[in-house]
């Protein structure tokens, strides 16, 4: 697992969430908290977030519906951590997108090697298929694997369009090289940070404007225009 993760632990419990929060904290992540759907949601739209620990029982949601909510959006890492163990509950949060289950009370070794495996699957994955993200008269079909602009369509690598449909989805938000090393990791023979910057040259020569995307310095790169999907 490439670095430190930013964990979103939701939970309705203030003690089960310090508990959790100190457990990843340990474990060098950085942690935030959330009572509810409606704070969840908070979260998700201001920030990135590589991995959330989902309850089942909030007091304003159901949290295989939030999990779905979430996937149908984001290829973001989902655990869901509930005291409900029954096959249908377990099943159900399954189905509705989450990576992993996880019951209450739980091992702490078990709970951070399951946070663990699921964010070496899931780190950096790109957003569901059937969606088409749409900026500056583009459209990035991510289904199809396609962008089209005004001219047409433009003729891009794997590499090259995995770049831009992980800084595209998470327009606004910094992505530093190690980050995009790890999700671009078997796009190409050489994903190194050095390749990274190449892809970027390629991206920005392709799209005819180099302000598109912004090298933030000592950072990494940022996906500079709104961007709006559907």
């Amino acid at each position: 697992m490439g670095g430190k993760a930013h964990i979103l632990v939701v939970d309705d419990d203030p003690a089960v969430r310090a508990l959790v929060a100190a457990l990843l904290g340990a474990a060098g992540h950085r942690v935030t908290q959330a009572a509810d759907g409606l704070e969840m949601r908070g979260v998700l739209d201001a920030d990135e977030v590589d991995l959330i620990l989902l309850d089942l029982m909030l007091p304003d949601a159901d949290g295989t519906a939030l999990a779905r909510e979430v996937r149908a959006r984001s290829g973001v890492g989902i655990i869901m951590l509930t005291s409900r163990t029954g096959p249908d509950d377990r099943a159900g949060g399954l189905e509705g997108g989450a990576d992993d289950y996880v019951t209450k009370p739980f091992y702490p070794r078990e709970l951070l090697a399951r946070v663990r495996n699921v964010l070496d699957r899931t780190r950096g994955r790109p957003a569901p298929a059937g969606e088409v993200w749409r900026f500056q008269g583009w459209a990035l079909d991510i289904e199809n694997r396609s962008l089209t602009g005004p001219a047409g369509p433009a003729d891009l690598t794997p590499a090259e369009f995995d770049l831009l449909a992980l800084l595209a989805t998470r327009a606004g938000r910094i992505l530093g090289r190690d980050r995009l090393v790890t999700a671009l990791s078997g796009s190409e023979a050489d994903t190194g940070p050095r390749a990274i910057d190449i892809l970027i040259s390629r991206l920005r020569r392709k799209l005819g404007d180099p302000a598109l995307i912004e090298t933030c310095r000592g950072h990494g790169y940022r996906f500079a225009p709104a961007v709006t999907r559907g």
